[in-house]
């Protein structure tokens, strides 16, 4: 049985991931995308970072996408090495607008998946489920997010799959584009180990996954995000065996219908014993829970729950509001406080590029 260990992940419906990205056997790497290079004249009385959020996300710009990769590769015994195109992925999430929220008011996204490499498929999406008003809710696939400007800053509201019950709100305070040009082998350090871009960069058996002589195309660009949660949200997830998909999660392993008899319980997931102790009691989300005092070693700050229901015990994560989405670096194990998008004009670049 195992409990899981969920680092934060927006699927689909939020394309800004907190992920903990990781060089292994295979190359797996998890990054962000950003909408097309601007040619349209902005609207009037937009904010700096508002500016930046529609050259990347507006429809006519060419959207955001959100790169993400696992590529894995065997080495025969004659030293031939061969991309396992079952278990192999390079695509992105791609989300857009189709006007400004400036002019138009609040707008719900177009989302969706493209695969990089026409010989690659994009894995199965499943939806983050949530705890709201003491029900576990499933976030909608593909992606309904509500974007509106509050203040100077862009806010999403992801909604559930009923289409109207929200699951996380993220409030964009820093959109930053960068430019890209010259050689792809010349990108800046900061694409390459805080996107998914960096497992491309890496060799196999001394064979390269990308043309070094190729080029950024004309336009190309990133975007660094910084976001983070408006109100406490909770995530839910299978506590033990077996691992579900919807709204009717595993719960833990335990005859105990209380929180005070649940305890000590030790996670496999972070192989750490709770004792009723180490956290509070409180109404969380609609339900009685136990919140850690302490908070779990993950990029974004989030704290362990266990709550009751139904004369079950139940596992969760908590984020509580305000805090800031971080993620980890390739290779690293200190999490930056953004992350990165790809325009369109950039993912193009890259899928020209790549040789595997």
């Amino acid at each position: 049985m195992k409990e899981n260990n969920r680092e934060f992940e927006r699927k689909s419906s939020r394309f800004g991931f907190l992920v903990a990205c990781t060089l292994a056997s295979s190359l797996s790497a998890c990054g962000g995308g950003g909408g097309g290079s601007s040619s349209s004249t902005p609207v009037a009385n937009l904010s700096a970072a508002q500016q930046s959020y529609e050259s990347f996300t507006l429809a006519r710009n060419g959207g955001q996408h959100f790169l993400n990769g696992t590529l894995d590769f065997s080495t025969s015994s004659t030293g031939t090495t061969t991309l396992d195109t079952a278990t192999s992925f390079f695509y992105t999430h791609d989300s857009s607008i189709a006007q400004s929220p400036a002019v138009a008011g609040p707008q719900l996204m177009t989302a969706g998946t493209s695969t990089i490499d026409a010989a690659l498929s994009v894995p199965a999406q499943t939806g983050q489920r949530y705890l709201v008003n003491g029900s576990v809710v499933v976030e909608a696939i593909p992606a309904q997010i509500q974007v509106s400007y509050n203040g100077s800053n862009v806010q999403e509201t992801d909604l559930a799959s009923d289409g109207k019950t929200v699951t996380m709100t993220l409030l964009g305070t820093s959109y930053t584009t960068v430019p890209l040009s010259g050689a792809i082998s010349s990108t800046p350090s900061e694409l390459i180990n805080g996107s998914a871009l960096g497992i491309i960069t890496n060799t196999i058996n001394g064979i390269s996954l990308y043309n070094h002589q190729a080029s950024w195309q004309p336009g190309a660009a990133y975007m660094k995000v910084v976001r983070q949660v408006v109100g406490d949200t909770v995530l839910v997830g299978d506590c033990t065996t077996p691992n579900t998909t919807g709204a009717n999660v595993t719960p833990c392993a335990t005859t105990a219908s209380t929180l005070e008899a649940f305890f000590p319980h030790t996670s496999i997931a972070d192989n750490t014993t709770y004792n009723l102790s180490d956290g509070q009691i409180v109404t969380l989300a609609g339900m009685r829970a136990w919140v850690a005092n302490v908070a779990s070693n993950s990029a974004t700050t989030q704290y362990r729950v266990y709550y009751q229901n139904g004369g079950q015990i139940f596992s969760a994560d908590l984020i509580k509001d305000g805090t800031t989405i971080e993620t980890y670096p390739l290779g690293s194990t200190t999490p930056q406080n953004f992350y990165i998008f790809l325009n369109s004009a950039a993912v193009q670049s890259v899928g020209a590029a790549i040789t595997f």
